[in-house]
């Protein structure tokens, strides 16, 4: 059973042309990724009742989510909000282990960020990320 340790995942913020990647501040969870089912419900006229008939289909990639607590004036956050006040994408990616041996899942996105319940007394953001296209894994740079 593998055992994680605090700061195992990051989440990061690129900026550039050719991304350069920082941390985000306050990051203190990352979930979700994957892809939806590969199937399109084909059920039609001729289908037995009680019944579905499926085809194959193209995968969309499933939401991340992540929770913030916010630090005012923090660069990275703060192009977060802006990027999702603008409707922009932005690069992103998530680290998991260590720099020499770990994984990397990079895509690009518009954060969506919701306010939520206070976390340690501090104010927590709740983001989603929906990546625009499929997530590239591979080792960290």
């Amino acid at each position: 059973m593998a055992v994680l340790a605090q700061g195992f995942m990051k989440l990061q913020l690129g900026t550039g042309s050719t991304p350069t990647y920082a941390d985000i501040k306050g990051v203190f969870g990352v979930d979700g990724g994957g892809f939806s089912p590969n199937k399109i419900d084909a059920t039609d006229f001729d289908t037995p009742a009680g019944t579905r008939e499926y085809i194959n289909g193209p995968r969309e990639p499933s939401a991340f989510t992540f929770q913030m607590h916010y630090e005012p004036g923090d660069t990275q956050q703060e192009a977060l909000f802006a990027s999702m006040a603008s409707n922009t994408p932005v690069p992103l990616r998530i680290l998991m282990g260590s720099s020499t041996t770990g994984k990397q899942i990079s895509f690009s996105s518009v954060p969506n960020l919701t306010l939520s319940a206070p976390v340690d007394g501090k104010v927590t953001y709740s983001g989603t990320l929906e990546p625009l296209a499929a997530p590239v894994r591979d080792d960290q740079d």
